[in-house]
Parts: C-alpha cells; structure tokens; sequence
C-alpha cells in the first residue's frame, strides 16, 4: 500500500487551511493531493532567497502573485499571500526599492500579509529590514507574519519578541511561526499568534499536536511550510486527523485546522 492510499483516513469533512505553502517547490499533483484531504485555504509565503538582487524579489513577488495564487485557486485551493523580504534574502543595496514597489502587489486584496520576515543571523541589516517591514504592514494595514532559523532558534525568537515589543504595530497582528515548546507561551504571552510549522526542520506533527492538547486552541495555528525543503506534504490534515483521534471538541479542532488562521489574515473561506 503505497503512502498515499495510508493517508486516505486522513481526509475529513472539516476543511482546513495550511497557514505556510511554498508553491514553488510543490507540483500539481501535490495541490490535487492537497485538496483531497480537505486543504481548501492557504497562505502562500515569499520564500528565502540568499543573496538575492532587489529585481529578483520583486519578480518573485510577482510570480506568486500572478502565477502561483491562480494555479493554487485551480486546484480549488482558495489562497492568499504574504509577501515581504526574507531575513536570509535581505539585499546589501536596494531595499528600499522593494518595500515602496510592494504596495503595488496589494491591490485586489489578495495580499493579506507581510512576510516571512525575521532574523536569521541578527545583524544590524537584518534588524533595520525586520522594523521597515513592520511599519509597512502597520501603514498598509497587513499582518506580519514572522519566522525564525533552524539555529539559535529560541534565543533569535525571543529576541524579535523585545523588538516587536519595541514596535508600533499591534500585537494581535503578528503571527510568529516555528513556535517550539519552549517559546509558544511566551508568544502567546506578548499577544501574538503562533504557527505550529510542522516540518523536519521545525517540529513533528506528534509534538504539534501534544501542545495543542495541553494548551488549548487560543490563536494557534498550524503550517506544513509544504515545498520548503524536506517538508511533510499532509503534515497539518494529518495533525488535524490526530487532534480528532485524540476526542478533542469540535470546536477546538475547527479553531486550529481553519478558523484561528482566518481570523488573523482577517479573510474567510467559501464553504458549500
């Protein structure tokens, strides 16, 4: 029996909404098989481009746009985007040439965020594209949606929690992914949202769904990061498979599987 016939349990009649997609890095078969196990939303995510030139985000923003949303909105995947420059993408000359080009991409409503945004090393550079970011989403009213590396992840989170706190933007307006259990709460604690972002390099889906089971549904969200790397394609319907196994509410696991996502971005899914 090959994974995919395994899986098929999986699928539910809850919709769910997978707060971090690569689409780059997934194919058409991939968002079919997506949509069969109930993905009917999404957010699409500017991925990490390392030295990357301003020309280039920007036509990386263009392409998730105009080309990777559609293609999403064919396989009857309604999706979104946040668009913004990845700590590991800033550029040494330019971005200010990126963010006064940004705004452009907005209009339709279909640019629900800023983001990923970040620090990945911590520099000064980093630091100065992570608060001009915010204070963009902040004036074009947008969320921010924050990620965090692989290494020094807890000490780089904690530190992007004091430079929010040192921000204008409000807190509920944030989403800060990659949370781990030793910074979920904390997250939380300041007023933020946090992405369960279930993915090799972040955190298995057993553990995602452990700390939603003891701390409860309140502004968690959850995110396979799919076309990233190494990642688990049904990582968050299987979550939301065990969150049912485990007889947790109905209402807690629609507010982890779609409803705490939509709230956020402040947009709402079509259902029959």
């Amino acid at each position: 029996m090959n994974s995919l016939a395994r899986s098929r349990g999986l699928r539910d009649s809850r919709s769910v909404f997978d707060a971090r997609l690569h689409p780059a890095g997934l194919t058409d078969q991939d968002l079919e098989t997506l949509r069969l196990f109930g993905v009917e939303g999404a957010l699409v995510v500017s991925d990490a481009t390392p030295h990357a030139q301003p020309d280039q985000l920007l036509a990386h923003f263009e392409e998730l746009v105009s080309k990777e949303l559609p293609r999403l909105e064919r396989a009857g995947i309604r999706a979104w985007a946040a668009l913004g420059v990845h700590p590991a993408s800033v550029p040494r000359r330019g971005l200010s040439h990126v963010l006064e080009a940004l705004p452009a991409f907005c209009k339709g409503g279909r640019v629900v965020a800023v983001g990923l945004i970040g620090l990945s090393k911590g520099d000064l550079a980093e630091v100065e594209a992570l608060g001009e970011q915010l204070a963009l989403a902040e004036r074009l009213h947008l969320r921010a949606v924050i990620t965090s590396p692989a290494h020094e992840r807890e000490a780089l989170t904690r530190r992007v929690l004091t430079l929010l706190k040192e921000s204008s933007i409000p807190p509920g307006h944030v989403l800060v992914d990659c949370a781990t259990a030793r910074t979920v709460k904390l997250i939380r604690e300041c007023g933020h949202w946090a992405g369960l972002t279930m993915h090799p390099d972040h955190l298995e889906v057993e553990k995602a769904v452990s700390l939603v089971c003891q701390l409860g549904p309140e502004r968690l969200v959850l995110e396979s990061a799919a076309g990233d790397g190494a990642s688990e394609l049904l990582a968050v319907a299987r979550a939301v498979h065990r969150l049912q196994k485990a007889k947790l509410t109905r209402s807690v696991v629609a507010r982890v599987s779609e409803d705490n996502a939509t709230a956020f971005l402040g947009v709402q899914l079509a259902h029959a």
